[in-house]
């Protein structure tokens, strides 16, 4: 291990101080460094897990107007976080996010750790995070911003290596009153601004005297490369159902627990109509009005969807569905949509106008 993160000497505080100058002087304007508080933290902190900041500032503020303090969001249902979180993807998160805010409301927000670590979908980097700039607790993070940042000053990708220098810093920094919310937030600025994966800005980075990756002339070789990610392909065939001619109401299913996307509306299949229509498949009660094809990334998925657009007869198709399914308003459904559905019906609306107003 470097001598760097075995000793501490005046050099080193030093390059501490020009960290925290940089990041007082060039810190972005975020809306959840407006008022730190372990609610706002904590929600910002989920949001921006595998998300980047930009994406993530309007769905912050729009949840934070619906959901403004804990109470509120624990005593909601999950169709409503889902409904807020719609688009922002890995819909995991506001479950977990909604059962976390069940379990604070009748406990109280942890203060340490080790019980930060035993809410649902709370990890070691989050946990940390939440601690340290809410409550400035020295307590070490290490996002992908971080661990490049570290990896590079010290020429090393190992993940063990790079949780002690973690530690080291925000610890080091503490015993010279830099406050934990600050570090932290420097290092994260520092990888997003600065330290780009490629032609990082190393002749701007106040840590660049200590980085070794710089002083050897090889900064974008670390972190080391993962292994490609491998793709899975995914064919999805459905079916936009309008109710008849005169009402332009398309029917949409919720999807069930267990099921990707659960909780979440998005268009039936061929199965799900005809145990519904049981005429559905002779096609004497219904027209086709074309199809669209979309295809759409999520996580480790590349996603092909056929989305058929087809329009009842008559009156055949109006009045109750089976629970789980629901008749809406293509322009405005005022449901927990995900972005590929969002996109399916957009392309609809466009590809064919006079049947989707």
């Amino acid at each position: 291990m470097s001598k760097f993160i075995k000793k501490k000497n005046s050099q080193f505080f030093g390059t501490l101080r020009r960290l925290e100058d940089w990041f007082e002087r060039r810190r972005r304007i975020l809306p959840w460094r407006d008022k730190p508080t372990l609610y706002r933290v904590w929600i910002s902190e989920i949001m921006l897990q595998q998300t980047q900041v930009a994406t993530v500032i309007p769905y912050f503020e729009r949840f934070l107007t619906r959901f403004p303090d804990i109470e509120t969001l624990a005593q909601s249902s999950e169709d409503e976080v889902l409904s807020q979180w719609a688009g922002l993807g890995y819909y995991s998160r506001a479950r977990n996010l909604h059962r976390t805010a069940i379990l604070i409301g009748a406990r109280g927000f942890p203060k340490d750790r080790e019980t930060w670590l035993e809410l649902p979908g709370i990890g070691n980097y989050t946990a940390g995070a939440i601690l340290s700039i809410a409550l400035n607790q020295p307590e070490p993070i290490l996002d992908g911003n971080v661990e490049r940042v570290l990896s590079r000053v010290y020429r090393n990708s190992d993940k063990k290596l790079l949780w002690r220098a973690a530690d080291f810093f925000v610890k080091s920094a503490f015993e010279k009153k830099i406050a934990p919310s600050i570090l932290n937030q420097a290092l994260m600025e520092l990888g997003a601004t600065v330290c780009s994966p490629k032609k990082p800005a190393c002749q701007t980075c106040p840590l660049k005297s200590f980085c070794q990756a710089r002083s050897k002339g090889d900064p974008e070789n670390f972190p080391t490369a993962r292994k490609k990610k491998i793709w899975l392909q995914i064919q999805e065939e459905l079916y936009c159902l309008i109710a008849n001619e005169t009402q332009t109401q398309i029917l949409v299913r919720k999807r069930l627990p267990g099921e990707w996307r659960a909780g979440l509306w998005d268009l039936p299949n061929r199965q799900e109509l005809e145990n519904i229509f049981p005429r559905f498949s002779a096609r004497t009660s219904w027209k086709s009005l074309g199809r669209i094809e979309t295809r759409h990334i999520v996580t480790r998925h590349k996603i092909s969807r056929t989305t058929h657009l087809i329009q009842g007869s008559g009156a055949r198709f109006c009045g109750k569905v089976p629970q789980g399914f629901q008749w809406i308003s293509a322009s405005t459904p005022g449901l927990a949509f995900g972005s590929a559905l969002r996109r399916t019906l957009k392309k609809l609306r466009e590809t064919f106008p006079e049947a989707l107003q």
